[in-house]
């Protein structure tokens, strides 16, 4: 399988990687001149390449061809979720990036912890969405939004679920025994503390949906990446997802 290498816009003829990618291809691969690769951008494109020169100064690219990729199945998923503290953040991620996951948000809620800021923070999570993108070979990259209100992300909603420990709560088997679901879907998972009475109001007002995904209470990082595995496998062929 060849490997893959992220560029800003994928076209047909000659290319120059960047400096990050362009180490990554001389220095970490150890790719020769002649060798084929896959190359791939933020949107989906893909295509074959060659490259043509690997020297000190700059590593260029041929495209020869782009690469049909097949119509997307499934659901568009947008997580909005709290920010877990440290590492967790990173793994989570890294594991929304290879699940499919269309686009992160970061949220500031009434009781979260963790309010990451500055573009430092911003920057190496684009990093391991790409990084995460080359390894599991996903159409395009992951989307990551700046740190952004709960209440402002829902006004851009168009079908919303939030998961909820409450009683009330509707089981995700539940939703998913309907025979077809929304194309595009924004999942809004809380901090450990849970959600707030007003923001259980906001999510009400606009005809959210609470979710419960399992009888235990589980970590932010858990809850948003359980549920995207779980929605991966909604609205594709059984036999893809090992059932």
């Amino acid at each position: 399988m060849a490997r893959r290498i992220h560029v800003a816009e994928v076209r047909v003829g000659p290319l120059t990687l960047d400096a990050s990618e362009a180490h990554h291809v001389r220095d970490v691969l150890r790719l020769n001149v002649g060798d084929t690769v896959e190359v791939f951008d933020d949107g989906g494109q893909a295509a074959k390449a060659t490259l043509a020169s690997v020297d000190a100064g700059s590593v260029t690219l041929h495209v020869q061809e782009l690469i049909e990729q097949p119509a997307r199945s499934g659901i568009e998923i947008t997580i909005a979720s709290a920010v877990p503290k440290g590492d967790r953040a990173d793994w989570m991620i890294e594991k929304l990036s290879e699940l499919g996951v269309a686009r992160f948000i970061p949220l500031v809620t009434e009781r979260s912890v963790v309010h990451p800021t500055g573009k430092s923070k911003s920057d190496r999570w684009t990093r391991l969405a790409i990084e995460s993108a080359k390894q599991s070979h996903r159409t395009g990259v992951m989307q990551i939004d700046p740190l952004t209100p709960m209440a402002d992300v829902l006004k851009t909603a168009t079908t919303a679920w939030f998961m909820s420990t409450q009683g009330a709560a509707t089981p995700i088997t539940m939703l998913l025994r309907s025979p077809s679901g929304p194309t595009t879907l924004m999942v809004f998972v809380g901090p450990e503390g849970g959600w707030a009475d007003e923001e259980i109001t906001h999510f009400n007002a606009v005809g959210a949906i609470g979710v419960a995904l399992t009888p235990t209470i589980l970590r932010i990082e858990t809850a948003a990446v359980a549920t995207a595995a779980v929605l991966g496998c909604w609205s594709i062929p059984a036999q893809q997802c090992g059932d």
